[in-house]
C-alpha cells in the first residue's frame, strides 16, 4: 500500500485523515429483492418442479439405458408440445378475429 511521506513519518493530521476518506468512499451495492424469495418466485412463474417432476417420473417409469438421453428427449418433446400449443392459440385467435 502507498504510503506518503508525512505518513510514513507519522506526521498525519485528522485533517488530511478525513480527506482520505472522503476521497474515497465506497459506492453502495445495489440492493435487491431477497435473493431466495427471487428464486422461488422463478420457479413457480415457469413451473420448474413440475417439470422436473414430470421428466424425473417418466425416467424412473422407464429405466432407460441412457438416463441423459431420454431426458433430452423428453424436454424436446416438451418444448414441441408447447410450440403446438402455441400455434394452435394463434390460429383460434385468427378465427376469433375473423368473425
Amino acid at each position: 500500500m502507498y504510503m506518503s511521506d508525512s505518513t510514513q513519518d507519522g506526521n498525519t493530521s485528522e485533517a488530511a485523515a478525513a480527506a482520505a476518506e472522503t476521497a474515497y468512499e465506497t459506492p453502495e451495492p445495489t440492493i435487491f429483492e431477497n435473493a431466495y424469495q427471487m428464486s422461488i418466485d422463478y420457479v413457480e412463474k415457469h413451473n420448474i418442479m413440475q417439470i422436473f417432476q414430470e421428466i424425473t417420473e417418466k425416467l424412473v417409469y422407464s429405466k432407460p439405458d441412457d438416463p441423459l438421453q431420454f431426458i433430452l428427449m423428453e424436454v424436446q418433446s416438451m418444448i414441441e408440445a408447447r410450440q403446438a400449443e402455441m400455434e394452435r392459440i394463434s390460429e383460434e385467435n385468427k378465427d376469433v378475429q375473423v368473425l
